[in-house]
């Protein structure tokens, strides 16, 4: 075989490998023209801070794009159950029971993405162009004149939740043995990609971090919830929406990767009347998919909200955009049936290490969004040349 045939071969088994490629390229760039700055953890954290919610949107957003479909609408959607949950939470409402409505309101603006795609056969792109704007309506009229509900205005404490220590160890033990669990037959299956392995190794690490901690310094019960999302890790400004960030593509990445439902995702963007055909339900799995679309949104809004403490009447407008372009320099297909969550979380990453790496570089800001519709561009470039191959 060829260099240029084991390339295409390559990059046609692994959809991560081409963003993995790029990521590793534009490190290099960076880490060489501003060493100094870049290479800290000052600018490592201010990467993966700032990715958290376009990272957890993309996870949505890949699973929709596998099965051929889009979402436009997920900025709004953000926005909408961003504002139910704070609204109840400053209205005296029990934490646990606004992040419920926040996340209900996420899903069921996402079903009805879904239903009026089913119903009336319009393409999704159309569908939730227009539900972006009929949402982005919601929190326009009701936060008139351009205010800002914010938190601190309504109590100077943040929400706090008691939860017996005792629980909180048996949850971390479950969920440790859980993913040893899940890990065991990813990890022998030698098909699967180093990435995968790599992300399996950080979900165990990850895992056992959470399962030990509180056997080692028992817990006092008392979760501050908005620290509990994405707090503040001193001393290196780390925050804690990052776990949930790579646990979720963790997560996301074994079901779409060792379920029936994942195969079906694939099937139904591959080729939707084959699947039809081998009894798949294509429309209870886009319907599906709009769902999560819509959960991971609001719960992206609700971790915002958390650093944030506040929403204003345009949360999460342009954010599809940013989302879509980093799915697609992660190696998904725009015409399905292809992609890769881990491939995803690194061109969510790729976007955010631009984002700095020019500031540090002193490049006027507009020419961060040049450069991802630079990279977009390769990457389609890239897909079309494995396409053959696949």
């Amino acid at each position: 075989m060829t260099p240029y045939n084991a390339i295409r071969a390559r990059l046609a088994r692994s959809p991560e490998a081409g963003a993995a490629a790029g990521f590793s390229a534009v490190f290099l760039v960076f880490a060489l023209a501003a060493p100094d700055t870049f290479l800290t953890h000052s600018a490592i954290s201010s990467i993966l801070n700032s990715q958290v919610v376009p990272g957890i949107l993309a996870i949505g957003i890949t699973l929709l794009m596998i099965s051929g479909e889009f979402d436009l609408s997920v900025g709004s959607v953000l926005g909408v159950s961003s504002l139910a949950f704070l609204y109840a939470t400053v209205n005296d409402v029990h934490i646990l029971l606004a992040a419920a409505l926040g996340l209900t309101t996420g899903g069921l603006l996402g079903m009805l993405n879904g239903f009026l795609l089913v119903w009336t056969g319009i393409p999704s792109f159309i569908i939730t162009l227009g539900t972006m704007l009929v949402y982005r309506a919601i929190p326009l009229t009701a936060i008139s004149g351009g205010r800002i509900i914010r938190y601190a205005d309504h109590s100077r404490t943040p929400p706090i939740l008691d939860i017996p220590g005792l629980v909180l160890c048996i949850f971390a033990l479950a969920l440790f043995v859980l993913v040893l669990w899940m890990a065991r037959d990813i990890w022998r299956a030698k098909s699967r990609s180093i990435p995968l392995k790599s992300l399996l190794v950080a979900g165990v690490v990850l895992a056992a971090y959470f399962a030990l901690k509180p056997l080692v310094f028992p817990p006092t019960g008392a979760i501050d919830f908005f620290f509990a999302l994405n707090g503040r890790m001193a001393p290196l400004n780390y925050r804690t929406g990052i776990f949930w960030w790579i646990g979720l593509t963790f997560v996301f990445a074994l079901i779409l990767h060792h379920t029936r439902f994942g195969n079906a995702v694939f099937a139904t963007g591959g080729n939707a009347q084959a699947a039809r055909l081998q009894g798949i339900r294509i429309d209870r799995i886009r319907i599906l998919n709009f769902v999560i679309s819509g959960l991971l949104a609001a719960l992206a809004g609700i971790v915002q909200v958390a650093r944030l403490k506040s929403v204003d009447p345009l949360r999460g407008t342009g954010l599809e955009l940013e989302v879509i372009a980093a799915v697609v320099i992660g190696g998904t297909l725009l015409t399905g049936g292809y992609g890769s969550l881990i491939g995803s979380a690194i061109g969510t990453a790729l976007t955010g290490m631009l984002r700095t790496g020019l500031v540090l570089m002193q490049v006027p800001s507009n020419a961060f969004r040049g450069a991802i519709g630079a990279i977009m561009i390769a990457a389609v470039v890239v897909n079309n040349f494995v396409r053959k191959e696949r």
